[in-house]
């Protein structure tokens, strides 16, 4: 199982698609963030990293795919799979699938995250206006209660939470591409779900049980609402893999 997943990771990350999505999610908040601050009177330096997170969070779900799918649609569309069967167990196969899909999503959403946040913390400024506070931090962004212990531990804690939140999409993604048969459907579907759930929470008035992990413009609430929309996904992923455990 390592070799393979080892093989596998190799072979996605050497990709020119993998490269250049990963490249975008990574730089483009952080610069488009800089290039915004001009425009902004703001009161604190995660106030200014929410900016960065809004293109993140809006597109979650299509980002996590464009960077685990289309390999895995390649390989099943040119039936690079059947061949795959000859030497390694199918099961065994679609577990390196679901693996490297976490691992690769993962991987790129921490760094993002983490990124933006230290240009945030080392570009901030309100521009000599003293803007007041509008509040504690501690009542204003997901998993911000931490702030009072540690505000090293909350950037901590919240990367750690978005990789683990794009790692359990990863896994999702993959399981629902292997239940769809159309490939552009299998491309666009997360996005098109996601959204539908999280317009559906508005208009019924649960924003707060948005799905994770980027919700900044979310009021906030206690730390275990944080975890509902992950639970969520964790059930709907094992509903999916009962699924396909049932077929070939």
């Amino acid at each position: 199982m390592i070799h393979h997943l080892l093989d596998e990771l190799r072979a996605s990350i050497r990709r020119p698609q993998f490269v250049v999505v990963a490249a975008l999610i990574v730089i483009v908040p952080p610069v488009s963030g800089v290039a915004s601050l001009s425009g902004y009177a703001l009161d604190h330096w995660m106030s200014y990293a929410t900016i960065m997170f809004d293109g993140l969070g809006l597109l979650f779900p299509l980002l996590v795919t464009l960077l685990t799918q289309p390999r895995l649609l390649d390989e099943w569309s040119n039936t690079y799979a059947n061949s795959v069967r000859t030497r390694v167990a199918p099961a065994q196969y679609f577990r390196t699938k679901l693996a490297s899909s976490a691992i690769l999503a993962g991987a790129v959403f921490l760094t993002a995250t983490a990124l933006a946040l230290l240009v945030a913390r080392l570009t901030y400024t309100d521009h000599g206006y003293g803007v007041a506070s509008a509040g504690p931090i501690e009542t204003r962004f997901p998993l911000s209660q931490l702030w009072a212990l540690s505000p090293a531990l909350y950037v901590i804690a919240f990367c750690l939470w978005v990789g683990l939140v794009a790692a359990s999409v990863g896994i999702w993604c993959t399981l629902l591409t292997a239940l769809v048969s159309n490939r552009f459907v299998a491309l666009v579907a997360p996005l098109v779900l996601w959204t539908a759930v999280q317009f559906g929470l508005a208009v019924i008035g649960l924003e707060e049980l948005s799905l994770p992990p980027v919700r900044c413009h979310v009021s906030q609430q206690t730390l275990w609402t944080e975890c509902v929309g992950l639970l969520a996904i964790t059930v709907d992923s094992a509903a999916m893999l009962s699924i396909v455990r049932k077929s070939d």
